[in-house]
């Protein structure tokens, strides 16, 4: 059911899109396969964003950057392929189709609506639980991050803990199972990762998974606060 809506956001949205397109002298079919053409980059940007580190410094900066020049043209593409397709040879495509600020609060909008009907359906359905696969001792290892109690870094391993008391040793060093984990898990030292779900109590300078003590380091001790107090609000929140 949960996919069901999705994909009947998707139609919406691509309908919506179509009234805007009919009224750039487009037949509704036309209209309807140009506004189509917005879905694979609103996709790209579903998968991508989120694994964006946002960071003041040069190398993230450009990459930012990079992204969305990537996805602009992407777009650019598939309109002119799509446009060239259906219509005459010589029928140029309407000029507010090629104005990037256009392109860019169009897909903008998608991308914002998508993101708060996500969020609205996993709150009623709950989220589809996700499986990672790494190396761990030369040998594949698949889990469901729900499966994860923390991540430690430890020098140049990276060592993933379970709920049943299991470890595995890894080389993907810990910001980028940071990337990998996303919104369930939350950095509270450059050396650990924990699973918020997992949290019994909050200390100002430690959380307690059980009875697993995670020191939280004063970079990150307000961050570690305001999630500990919107995801857990029933639990001790960090002063």
């Amino acid at each position: 059911m949960k996919y069901l809506i999705a994909i009947g956001c998707w139609m919406v949205e691509v309908l919506l899109l179509t009234t805007i397109l009919v009224s750039m002298d487009y037949t509704f079919m036309q209209a309807m396969m140009l506004a189509s053409m917005f879905l694979p980059v609103l996709l790209a940007m579903k998968y991508f964003l989120p694994q964006v580190k946002l960071e003041r410094t040069r190398k993230s900066i450009a990459g930012i950057v990079c992204l969305f020049l990537s996805l602009l043209v992407l777009e650019y593409l598939l309109l002119m392929c799509c446009h060239s397709w259906m219509m005459s040879y010589g029928d140029n495509m309407p000029s507010v189709l090629l104005n990037p600020v256009f392109l860019v609060l169009i897909l903008a909008v998608l991308f914002v609506l998508d993101t708060s009907i996500g969020k609205k359906l996993d709150q009623h359905f709950g989220k589809t639980p996700k499986s990672i696969t790494f190396i761990s001792d030369r040998k594949n290892v698949t889990l469901q991050t729900e499966q994860i109690l923390y991540v430690e870094s430890n020098d140049a391993e990276t060592w993933v803990h379970t709920l049943d008391g299991q470890r595995y040793r890894n080389k993907t060093n810990i910001s980028q199972w940071e990337q990998i984990l996303e919104d369930d898990f939350l950095r509270t030292h450059r050396s650990f990762l924990v699973n918020i779900h997992q949290v019994t109590k909050a200390e100002p300078d430690s959380l307690q998974l059980g009875d697993i003590t995670i020191p939280v380091s004063r970079k990150y001790k307000e961050v570690v606060a305001a999630k500990i107090a919107t995801t857990t609000p029933k639990k001790q929140s960090i002063s």
